[in-house]
C-alpha cells in the first residue's frame, strides 16, 4: 500500500475523555501520523481542536487551569438545563473559527438526531458548532439546531466512531475507549439521574456496536466519574500511560500494512 492513511478515532466519556489529550500528546511525541480523526463527544472536542491546528500540550495545560464552572451557564427551558454558549465561544477561539473544509486534515464529529435517533456526521461547516452539538448531553444540554436538525450528544448512537474514521478514507484505524464510569450512589438533583440514565443507556447501546479499530486504546481510568474535571492531570496522564504501552504495536502495525 503506497500511502497508508492512520484514523484516530476518540471516544465519548465525558470528564474521562480528557484521556484523548494524553493519547494524541504520545502520538505526536512518537510521530505516529494523524491522518484522519473523528470523535464524539468529549472526544469531538479533542478531535476538533487537533484538526484544527490547536496545541496538544497547551489544551492540556488548559484543562488543570481552567476554572469549569466559567463554561457553565444555568439557564431553565423547555429543552434543557445548561446553555452551551460559553463552551461554544471558547471552541470557536481555539478553533479559530474554521470549517471542517478548512482543516488540513479530514475530520468528522458524531452527533445524534433527538427527534429520529439517527446518527448524524458532521463534516461541513464550523468546528466549534459540530463539536457543540456532538457534546450536548440531553437533558442537561440544550439541543442544538444545526442543518434543519435537532441535534444532541452523539454517545448516543456511536461512543466510539471508528467506522466514521474509516468512511473518511482511514486505512488502519487507532481508537480510544476511556470506558465507564462507576455508576452514582448518591443520586442527590436532576442532573445526577440525567447522567446515571443515559449511562446506563450508553452501556446497554454500546453492546450492540462493536468498535470497528485495527488497534483498541483503554486508558485505565478506575473510579474516575463523569464529571471530575478536577482530576483532569490524572486523566490526561492514564491517556499517556495507554498510548505509551502500545506505540511500538501501532508502529509494527504500520509497517506491515505499507508492506503488505
Amino acid at each position: 500500500m503506497a500511502e497508508l492513511k492512520v484514523g484516530l478515532a476518540l471516544g465519548a466519556g465525558s470528564a474521562r475523555g480528557l484521556a484523548n489529550i494524553g493519547v494524541v500528546q504520545v502520538l505526536e511525541e512518537h510521530q505516529i501520523p494523524i491522518d484522519v480523526i473523528t470523535g464524539t463527544s468529549a472526544g469531538a472536542v479533542v478531535a476538533g481542536l487537533y484538526a484544527s491546528g490547536t496545541s496538544m500540550d497547551m489544551i492540556g495545560r488548559m484543562t488543570n487551569e481552567l476554572n469549569w464552572n466559567d463554561l457553565v451557564n444555568f439557564t431553565i427551558t423547555r429543552r434543557g438545563l445548561v446553555s452551551s454558549e460559553p463552551i461554544y465561544q471558547m471552541l470557536r477561539i481555539l478553533t479559530k473559527g474554521q470549517a471542517f473544509e478548512d482543516l488540513a486534515i479530514p475530520a468528522a464529529v458524531v452527533a445524534a438526531d433527538i427527534t429520529t435517533g439517527e446518527e448524524v456526521v458532521i463534516s461541513s461547516g464550523g468546528v466549534a458548532e459540530g463539536v457543540r452539538a456532538s457534546l450536548s448531553i440531553p437533558g442537561v444540554f440544550v439541543p442544538v439546531e444545526l442543518n434543519g436538525r435537532l441535534l444532541v450528544d452523539g454517545a448516543l448512537v456511536n461512543r466510539v466512531p471508528a467506522s466514521v474514521c474509516r468512511d473518511l478514507g482511514a486505512d488502519l484505524v487507532i481508537a480510544v475507549d476511556v470506558g465507564w464510569p462507576p455508576l452514582r450512589k448518591n443520586v442527590r438533583n436532576l442532573p445526577d439521574v440525567i447522567m446515571s440514565t443515559i449511562d446506563i443507556l450508553n452501556r446497554q447501546s454500546a453492546k450492540f456496536r462493536p468498535i470497528e479499530a485495527d488497534i483498541l486504546l483503554e486508558p485505565e481510568l478506575g473510579n474516575v466519574g463523569s464529571t471530575q474535571l478536577n482530576r483532569a492531570e490524572e486523566i490526561i496522564e492514564a491517556g499517556r500511560r495507554a498510548a505509551s504501552a502500545h506505540v511500538e504495536q501501532i508502529k509494527r502495525k504500520i509497517r506491515s500494512r505499507i508492506d503488505s
